[in-house]
């Protein structure tokens, strides 16, 4: 009899991860998984926990119990430069940059979880400014930027640690129609490139746009993810 090939492990797997601040729960058991290339919405209320879902992933905070997988390896105690050198990276809701420091530099800077050749690294900085836009403002200080500008170079920054998987908390919180197209165009390239990813948002638009499903936190748990043209509003 011929045997079935086995389906490919999840990149991400979250398993009954709970969460407390005080007397609250904000994470009550959620589980869910992230295929390799695959991109996900979160969505849900304020406070409903996707923050904090992305804080326990990326080693910033640790679960009272569950566990976090990355394929095979268990990441739920590393910290969080460890789990970066895995392959996780992360953007922040106030994004998270050195602004005296020019748009190469910080790049340059992220690249130092890996230990690279001074030519890769600058192959490296001009592949990924090129995928964000941003080859003419690789000079500039941040502190210079408008926030879409800032978006771009925090995500340009995630992807300089070569990552399997990045995590977007509001990508797109606080900007301006004309900046939100940049950023958006961004994460279709990302997703033609198979890149994987977990996005918080609101927005039905942006998970039609750039997601395969759209898993919604409620009472602390995941739902089933649905499409995104069924995406729940938040």
């Amino acid at each position: 009899m011929r045997e079935h090939p086995r389906a490919a492990p999840p990149l991400l797997r979250v398993e009954r991860v709970v969460k407390r601040f005080g007397g609250a729960t904000v994470l009550n058991g959620i589980s869910l998984s992230l295929a390799v290339g695959e991109s996900v919405g979160l969505t849900g209320p304020n406070g409903c926990g996707k923050t904090t879902l992305l804080d326990v992933i990326s080693g910033f905070l640790r679960p009272e119990r569950g566990r976090v997988w990355l394929w095979d390896r268990q990441i739920s105690r590393w910290p969080p430069y460890r789990i970066i050198r895995a392959g996780v990276a992360r953007t922040f809701q106030v994004p998270h940059l050195s602004l005296r420091l020019t748009v190469e530099e910080n790049l340059r800077a992220a690249m130092l979880h890996h230990r690279l050749r001074a030519r890769d690294i600058r192959d490296g900085v001009d592949r990924i400014l090129e995928l964000v836009g941003l080859q003419d403002l690789r000079g500039r200080e941040v502190r210079t930027l408008s926030l879409g500008q800032v978006r771009r170079v925090e995500i340009a920054r995630a992807l300089a640690t070569r990552p399997r998987l990045v995590l977007l908390d509001e990508p797109f919180a606080s900007l301006s129609p004309a900046d939100a197209p940049e950023v958006l165009s961004v994460l279709r390239r990302l997703r033609r490139d198979r890149m994987t990813m977990l996005i918080v948002a609101h927005s039905p638009g942006l998970f039609r746009a750039v997601c395969d499903r759209v898993v919604a936190i409620e009472d602390g748990q995941a739902t089933a993810g649905d499409r995104p043209a069924a995406a729940p509003h938040a």
